[in-house]
């Protein structure tokens, strides 16, 4: 039983959704559902083998922690265990995500700016994970 101001949630228990990029799946979730476009915004991620997200930035600071695989971000490969921080409107990517997939956690400092703001050939878009 949670305690009121708890919540629990298990892992056979997170809603998974499709993501806009072809082999992501991602599960939100918000720490402060009482004012959700302030909120901090946590996202789960998981990316295919393989996969690649386009370049693009966030309109807020975030932190991503890489859980299992590995992906390279430009030029930089991260692997399990690894953190990448950044402020908000710094431009990154392409991701590519490594031949085992990479499961990720992203904290958003703010939900309303968490969505991503595409670069170079995709500029102009905004799109979830």
């Amino acid at each position: 039983m949670a305690a009121r101001g708890h919540k629990d949630i298990f892992a056979k228990d997170i809603a998974w959704a499709d993501g806009t990029a072809p082999g992501v799946r991602y599960a939100r979730f918000l720490l402060d559902g009482a004012n959700p476009a302030a909120s901090p915004l946590v996202i789960l991620s998981k990316f295919a083998p393989g996969a690649v997200i386009e370049p693009h930035t966030h309109g807020c600071n975030y932190l991503e922690y890489i859980i299992e695989g590995s992906q390279m971000v430009g030029k930089v490969e991260f692997a399990a265990g690894d953190v990448r921080w950044a402020s908000g409107g710094t431009g990154y990517g392409p991701i590519t995500v490594g031949p085992d997939g990479c499961t990720v956690m992203i904290v958003f400092q703010e939900a309303a700016k968490a969505n991503a703001i595409p670069l170079g050939k995709g500029a102009g878009r905004t799109s979830r994970p």
